[in-house]
């Protein structure tokens, strides 16, 4: 029988099980042919069956290497030779997910063990070249800082409300896998978390830039919210900044998320919008930042 190593092929997804503390699962390979390597780490997954989708696919070989059924799994992006030459398969989509699974919970169906192990550790593990490069690739995504931050008992976000010249917010519409209580499928406003030791108007920056390729020039401050004030917000303490920098739709790359799109405030109540970021929206078009901006 002709060897076929787990995720060979075609096409195949893998999944990325992330801890609180920023560790990582992986799967102990026991096949002793090239280029597995009896003993060495990879990432859990496997080839995509006829008829199954991509996330139909990582959710089975999931299942099926530890007998857990994930019930939080994310698409992170799809990865190909292109990117990365020493991919096992020509093309693997990636997912992550931060289900709550001690390894005690885990029973090895596959492979000869899986364990946690934190990126700092990863150097010493012996790996083939194209489960390390996704693991790095991975590690040094926003996906997975992001995943790690929303982990943390004490979160301290960013929002951006980015105006054009008509008066209207651009929005984000969040992605439709994320979990329940993360507002999947509803409009929000740009931003994320503030990474350790990071200011706040830096964190501002960075992330409407990693969400839409642009570089803001300036932002002001427009308020400070701690939990208490949002019902359901998903940090404790919150910063909202806001500029009018009137940037046209067609320049701005959709790199998270599944839309940008400029709302004016009188559509905002014929939408879905995420509970937190209504408020604040709320308060915002009412108040004298945004009235000396546009009256």
């Amino acid at each position: 029988m002709t060897y076929k190593a787990p995720g060979s092929g075609r096409e195949g997804s893998a999944v990325l099980l992330v801890a609180p503390d920023g560790s990582i699962l992986l799967q102990q390979r026991d096949d002793d042919v090239w280029p597995a390597g009896i003993g060495r780490w990879t990432i859990p997954g496997g080839g995509r069956e006829p008829g199954e989708s991509p996330r139909e696919t990582a959710l089975r070989e999931f299942e099926e290497e530890t007998g857990v059924r994930l019930q939080r799994l994310r698409y992170v992006e799809t990865v190909t030779t292109d990117q990365i030459p020493d991919l096992l398969p020509s093309c693997l989509h990636l997912f992550v997910a931060d289900d709550p699974v001690p390894r005690t919970a885990i029973q090895v169906r596959e492979g000869l063990d899986f364990q946690y192990h934190h990126p700092r550790a990863f150097a010493a593990l012996p790996m083939n070249p194209g489960t390390r490069q996704l693991l790095a690739r991975f590690t040094a995504s926003d996906a997975y800082r992001g995943t790690v931050g929303m982990l943390q008992p004490y979160r301290v976000g960013v929002g951006i409300i980015a105006l054009d010249r008509w008066g209207r917010a651009l929005l984000q519409l969040r992605d439709a896998d994320l979990p329940p209580e993360r507002y999947p499928g509803q409009w929000s406003i740009p931003g994320g978390l503030v990474e350790p030791d990071e200011p706040p108007d830096a964190a501002a920056f960075r992330e409407f830039e990693e969400e839409t390729g642009i570089l803001l020039e300036s932002l002001r401050l427009f308020r400070v919210y701690r939990a208490a004030e949002l019902p359901g917000s998903l940090t404790h303490v919150y910063h909202i900044y806001y500029d009018d920098p009137d940037l046209p739709e067609s320049l701005i790359e959709v790199r998270e998320g599944q839309a940008f799109r400029y709302w004016h405030p009188s559509e905002l109540d014929a939408i879905p919008v995420a509970g937190p970021a209504a408020a604040v929206l709320r308060e915002f078009f009412a108040s004298t930042h945004y009235r000396r901006l546009f009256h």
